[in-house]
């Protein structure tokens, strides 16, 4: 069986290296992308010491000529792209409609929304050639609002939109969008660091009830299964958002697990 080749943006830590540590562990070749250089590159040796193939690239996501230069090494390592998962992402700014910055809503268009586009269409040529499958991260926020994370709904709402035109735009490529849940990252921490000034107090303190009683998900948990969806998710899901725990999912993940353990 030839050897699949991904792409996992924001593959520092939290839920990008655990899609990357088990896309490894599922036999593929990974490619780790993020601006923290020295953290990604002990990252991607970690995984070597286990057996399997695995590069770090540092760069932007917000970033053209960043986007392009990672599909290239991708290339130049690997030989081919088989999946893309579009995991990098910020919740800033944290701040109501009417006190937000304009330029900080820029940014996280920026870099939620127009980098997902600018990697999957550099990608694309090569994601075409072995039927390839692009995961994009997004959010519950892309369903419903919440108070001072007007910036980040906007964006995980157009995130959906984008899976759905790719979808219908490139037949031979699948496009999957996924629900994580609320996992226990970096971005957590800056919504109870950055929250309480941005956010109602009974929405931001939801947020610390959910790390205070031991609610959010590892993740590992996720990130299994959206392995799983980036190098085996069927055809037929071409275009739907999906969450992480879906019976669908989980009994996909299931059947991979197994052969993994066989």
């Amino acid at each position: 069986m030839t050897t699949k080749t991904i792409i996992v943006t924001g593959a520092s830590r939290g839920l990008g290296l655990a899609i990357a540590r088990d896309a490894a562990d599922l036999g593929a070749s990974v490619v780790l992308f993020a601006r923290s250089a020295d953290t990604l590159e002990q990252e991607a040796q970690a995984i070597r010491e286990t057996g399997a193939k695995a590069i770090a690239i540092p760069g932007d996501i917000s970033q053209e000529a960043d986007c392009r230069r990672l599909v290239e090494k991708t290339l130049a390592a690997f030989g081919r792209i088989d999946a893309l998962v579009n995991n990098a992402g910020v919740i800033e700014p944290i701040a109501p409609l009417a006190d937000a910055d304009v330029a900080a809503w820029r940014q996280s268009l920026l870099t939620n929304v127009l980098g997902p586009m600018m990697l999957t269409q550099a990608a694309l040529p090569y994601l075409r050639q072995h039927r390839g499958r692009v995961i994009n991260v997004s959010s519950g926020a892309s369903t419903y609002a919440i108070p001072g994370w007007g910036a980040y709904c906007t964006a995980k709402g157009a995130l959906n939109q984008f899976n759905r035109v790719l979808s219908v735009e490139e037949e031979m490529v699948t496009a999957v969008a996924v629900r994580p849940g609320v996992v226990d990252t970096d971005m957590q921490a800056i919504i109870r660091e950055m929250g309480e000034a941005g956010m109602p107090e009974s929405a931001y303190q939801r947020f610390v009830r959910l790390r205070d009683e031991g609610q959010l998900l590892p993740p590992e948990a996720p990130g299994g299964a959206i392995a799983v969806l980036a190098l085996f998710a069927p055809r037929e899901w071409d275009g739907e958002f999906v969450a992480w725990d879906d019976e669908r999912v989980q009994e996909l993940v299931r059947k991979y697990a197994t052969r993994r353990e066989g």
